[in-house]
């Protein structure tokens, strides 16, 4: 027979006489036919609650292991009534450090443009490194402009139960690429992006890990211009892009390049940054 992992019973829980509030409680499970004590103790690690009341799921405890079947708790419990470790200072403030360092970043349509030498018989029209042909031929090979590339890391000491779980792993993952959809550490919204987080700890035996996070800058434009054309405010990490079309002037009968319409492209998601508790 297949393992089957019951959930029997919302178990003990425990109450503070000092502040009224629940700091721990128990699910407690049955697996039978488990194929090992690993493989149902696991099974229950990824699919127990992640919370409890206000509880954060934290552990899992086998509580009995006979022939195959096994009677497990999911222990649900705030950082400090966990195993006796010290958690204090859990909730200390993260500290910062900040880098800008020169990036780029590639334009294929000037700001403003004008000939300053010969070409009399074409315009460019704001197109950077044009061709000069017509049609599907046109192409604009634009340049690497230097630019700000703005990092912050902010490092904070969590439970090293959390910062291994499964749970925090994912929402961690979840929120790589995105932007702040609101405004955070002093940074507007759209401005700062999600790189990712890393931790490290000084032993195996260590209660708490340092985990760091690793944010990019892209500050927002009030007034952003492509080929003389103004476009209002844009986002740091939106995306402004030009169609253009190669067309006669019927004056001189020359081609000449004109900037047909412009676009204002959201590529990244957003998300709420505030769930990482910096």
């Amino acid at each position: 027979m297949a393992m089957q992992v019951k959930r029997l019973q919302d178990g003990s829980e425990t109450w503070s006489k000092k502040t009224g509030d629940c700091t721990s409680a128990e699910i407690k499970y049955l697996v039978i036919n488990a194929t090992s004590k690993e493989d149902a103790i696991h099974d229950v690690l990824d699919n127990a609650p992640e919370t409890y009341g206000n509880l954060p799921f934290k552990e899992v405890r086998v509580d009995s292991y006979e022939n195959g079947n096994l009677e497990l708790s999911a222990v649900y419990a705030k950082d400090d009534e966990i195993g006796g470790g010290d958690y204090s200072n859990v909730d200390e403030e993260a500290t910062e450090s900040f880098d800008c360092g020169g990036g780029t970043k590639h334009m294929t349509h000037a700001i403003s443009q004008k000939r300053v030498f010969g070409g009399t018989d074409d315009d460019a029209g704001g197109g950077i490194g044009w061709n000069g042909k017509s049609g599907s031929e046109a192409e604009f090979s634009g340049v690497d402009v230097p630019c700000a590339d703005m990092r912050e890391t902010y490092t904070k000491a969590i439970s090293r139960n959390k910062a291994t779980s499964t749970a925090y792993k994912r929402q961690v993952a979840a929120l790589v690429g995105k932007v702040n959809s609101a405004r955070f550490k002093g940074w507007e919204p759209g401005e700062i992006m999600f790189l990712g987080s890393s931790y490290s700890t000084p032993s195996k035996g260590a209660n708490k890990v340092t985990m760091s996070y690793n944010f990019r800058i892209m500050p927002n434009e009030n007034n952003a211009v492509v080929a003389g054309h103004k476009c209002g405010k844009k986002k740091g990490f939106e995306y402004l892009w030009a169609r253009s079309e190669v067309v006669n002037d019927t004056k001189t009968n020359t081609p000449k390049v004109e900037t047909k319409s412009i676009y204002l492209s959201e590529v990244c998601e957003t998300a709420n940054f505030g769930a990482m508790g910096l």
